[in-house]
């Protein structure tokens, strides 16, 4: 005939039960021997006392975790690197504006080279006495006072450019300084990035080394209730139960709940009644 289901009760579940509080007469347990004086902590039992410190290495994985997956270091060196490109953008802009500066000096420096040229050729004949047709020698005049304007006004935008580049090559050398600067901080952010991240890959390491040797300590139904329980809880199934109060909730138990706690077994499995995670009395 199939055993009736028992009254749920307030206190807490005993192993294996999931999601109620119901406490059997029959079934399986884990461990319910009391530890030892050297590996009994209030009354814990030592498999309990076992998944408390699997919990506590999960929950040192998930936060190494997060903070791997979200680097303070990383998200400094991600503001330098943004910085850096803009300065090396801005940089490039200017090296294209001096470019054009340039270009532009180099073509006004030309052509009053030229107009130097012709304005000495002009003289020369103006003055060197082949030439006596007065009406000649008037076109020739003209020619070179057109000249001569045409250099002052090229050595009048020669001098604006000249301006212009030099106030360029300025903003230039403040930005050279500039990303000297910010690529010797991406250099040390990228050194601290590592760093961080190796010390974090340590860790990880070592706790991952710390849950392989727990894990084994702790009985396999007891081990999957965890499991399933940690993915629903924010990664944290099992709670020290002190002072009445889970720690994995904040919530203080019930005198009813805390009485059926204290008057059962040690190898009881107990669940909080307000955020039903696994109490381990500490």
């Amino acid at each position: 005939m199939p055993a009736s289901r028992s009254r749920p009760s307030r206190g807490g579940d005993r192993f294996p039960a999931l999601d109620n509080c119901s406490r059997h007469t029959n079934g399986p347990r884990f461990d319910t021997r009391e530890a030892s004086p050297n590996n009994r902590e209030g009354g814990t039992t030592t498999d309990l006392k076992r998944l408390l410190d699997l919990q506590r290495v999960d929950s040192s994985i998930d936060r190494l975790t997060q903070r791997k997956a979200d680097l303070p270091e990383q998200r400094i060196l991600d503001e330098i690197v943004t910085e850096l490109e803009q300065a090396r953008a801005e940089h490039d802009a200017r090296k294209s504006e001096l470019d054009a500066v340039a270009r532009d000096q180099s073509r006004l420096e030309g052509e009053v080279n030229m107009v130097d040229e012709k304005i000495k050729h002009e003289s020369n004949r103006l003055y060197g006495g082949d030439i006596t047709s007065p009406k000649e020698l008037a076109s020739i005049q003209a020619e070179l006072d057109a000249l001569r304007r045409r250099k002052n006004h090229l050595e009048d935008q020669d001098l604006e450019v000249m301006e212009r580049r030099e106030a360029i090559e300025k903003d230039m050398s403040g930005l050279t300084e500039r990303l000297t600067e910010l690529e010797q901080r991406s250099a040390e952010a990228t050194a601290a990035r590592d760093a961080s991240a190796v010390e974090i890959e340590s860790e990880l390491t070592e706790n991952t080394k710390a849950r392989d040797s727990i894990v084994p300590d702790i009985p396999e139904d007891l081990l999957e209730i965890y499991e399933d329980l940690r993915p629903k809880k924010g990664g944290v199934a099992a709670a020290a139960l002190q002072g009445g109060v889970c720690r994995g909730c904040g919530v203080s138990l019930s005198p009813v709940a805390l009485d059926e706690i204290k008057r059962g077994e040690a190898g009881e499995l107990i669940r909080c009644e307000n955020c039903r995670r696994i109490l381990v009395r500490v």
